[in-house]
């Protein structure tokens, strides 16, 4: 395993987060997505799209484990309605107990 200027098309590498990435004549690519693009033959759309390990073992790189998924739409907006609703439940618990306090 080879990374930076000395690395040729083909090598791999693992980065800290166990992700294996392997070096294209366009950079280093995640490998499971280059699995899934020949699986599938066609690009990954890493802004729509997600590369998941179906065991879970990010060392599986055969294709029968390897699934194009799409990412959900508007999590980030459910996310943020979520942590507004609570904020307003707490909210409304701080004011009651600070009204308990000042009777």
């Amino acid at each position: 395993m080879t990374r930076g200027k000395g690395a040729k098309i083909g090598d791999t590498n693992i980065a800290a987060n166990g992700y294996h990435y392997t070096r294209t004549e366009s950079g280093w690519r995640l490998t499971h997505h280059l699995v899934a693009e020949k699986k599938y033959d066609r690009f990954v759309d890493p802004a729509k799209e997600m590369v998941v390990f179906l065991d879970k073992d990010r060392t599986n790189f055969s294709p029968s484990n390897i699934e194009i998924r799409q990412k959900n739409v508007g999590t980030n907006e459910k996310r943020i309605a979520r942590i507004k609703a609570h904020i307003e439940e707490l909210q409304a618990e701080l004011e009651e107990l600070e009204s308990g306090i000042r009777n």
